[in-house]
C-alpha cells in the first residue's frame, strides 16, 4: 500500500510539472506576439517612410542640366550659359512676376524690385536647370526650375511675394508645395499681396497699377519742391535707385523719397545694382 501510494504521489508531482511548463511556454509565446509587429503594420510603417522621403525637395534628388547664369531679362526670365558653350534664354516654370519691359502693360507694382532680386541672387551663378513635363515654350525658350545653393529659386520668388503662382500644363510638377508657399506670402501680404485687389488668377490689375503711378507722381512733385535729384527708394526692397539707374523710371509700390544717397543709406537702404 505504502508503495503504491509513492507511486501515486510520484506521478501527481510530475503530471503537475509538465503543466506548468506548458503555461510557462504558452505565455512566453503569447507575449512575443504582443511585442512583434504584424505583417500590416510592418508595411504602414514603411509605407509612412517612403512617403516623406518623395515629399522633401533636395537639391541631391534633381536630375538637371548644369548652367551659368550670365544675365537676368527680368524677375522671370534670365540667359544662360550650358557647359557646351551655347546660350540659351530660361523661362522660370510655375511663376510669373510683375511686367517691367511689356510693351503695353509697361512696368507693373513690383516689377523692379522681382527683376533687382533675381538679378542679385543668379547673375554669374552655377545653376541647375531642372525640366517638366515640355523643355521649351512656344517661343523656345527652355521651361525650367533653377536650383541654386540647394534652394528652389522659383519658389523663393513666390516667397518672397515677387511672383504669384502661374500654372500652365502639363509643368505642374511642384505645383502643391507652390500653393502653399503663396498662400503663407498671401496671408502676411508680402510685395505683390500688400496691394489690395493687385494679384489676379491671370495676372495683375492694370488699373491698380495706374492709381499706384498717380499716386507716386503726387508724391514725387510734393518732394520737387524740396530737393533736385531725387534718390527713390523701396520700402519692401531697401533698394535705392539714382536718378541715372535703369529702373529709376519705372513705376513700383511703397516708394520712399529722399534728397541724398546719404540719407537714403543712413535710413538702411542700398543702391540698386542697375
Amino acid at each position: 500500500m505504502n508503495r503504491l501510494q509513492k507511486t501515486l504521489g510520484f506521478l501527481l508531482i510530475l503530471i503537475l510539472a509538465v503543466l506548468s511548463g506548458c503555461g510557462t511556454e504558452t505565455s512566453e509565446s503569447n507575449e512575443k506576439k504582443a511585442t512583434q509587429p504584424t505583417e500590416e503594420e510592418t508595411n504602414v510603417s514603411q509605407s509612412g517612410d517612403e512617403n516623406e522621403v518623395e515629399s522633401s525637395l533636395k537639391r541631391e534628388d534633381v536630375i538637371g542640366v548644369a548652367a551659368k547664369v550670365t544675365r537676368v531679362v527680368d524677375g522671370d526670365t534670365v540667359k544662360v550659359e550650358l557647359l557646351n558653350g551655347k546660350e540659351e534664354t530660361v523661362r522660370l516654370i510655375l511663376v510669373d512676376t510683375p511686367e517691367t519691359k511689356h510693351p503695353q502693360l509697361k512696368v507693373q507694382p513690383f516689377g523692379p524690385e522681382a527683376s533687382d532680386y533675381t538679378t542679385e541672387h543668379l547673375t554669374n551663378q552655377e545653376v541647375t536647370l531642372e525640366f517638366d513635363a515640355e523643355e521649351r515654350d512656344r517661343y523656345g525658350r527652355l521651361l525650367a526650375y533653377i536650383w541654386v545653393d540647394s534652394k528652389l529659386f522659383n519658389e523663393e520668388l513666390v516667397a518672397k511675394g515677387l511672383a504669384r503662382v502661374a500654372v500652365f500644363p502639363p509643368n505642374t510638377k511642384y505645383v502643391d508645395e507652390f500653393r502653399k508657399t503663396q498662400d503663407q506670402a498671401r496671408k502676411n501680404k508680402l510685395g505683390i499681396w500688400s496691394i489690395e485687389n493687385y494679384v489676379e488668377e491671370k495676372g495683375y490689375n492694370s488699373e491698380v497699377a495706374r492709381g499706384i503711378k498717380e499716386k507716386e507722381e503726387d508724391e514725387s512733385a510734393e518732394l520737387n519742391e524740396r530737393c533736385e535729384n531725387k534718390i527713390k527708394g523701396n520700402k519692401n526692397s531697401k533698394i535705392y535707385h539714382v536718378p541715372t539707374g535703369a529702373h529709376y523710371d519705372q513705376k513700383m509700390n511703397n516708394v520712399q523719397w529722399f534728397c541724398t544717397e546719404e540719407e537714403a543709406e543712413e535710413a538702411g537702404y542700398r543702391q540698386s545694382k542697375n
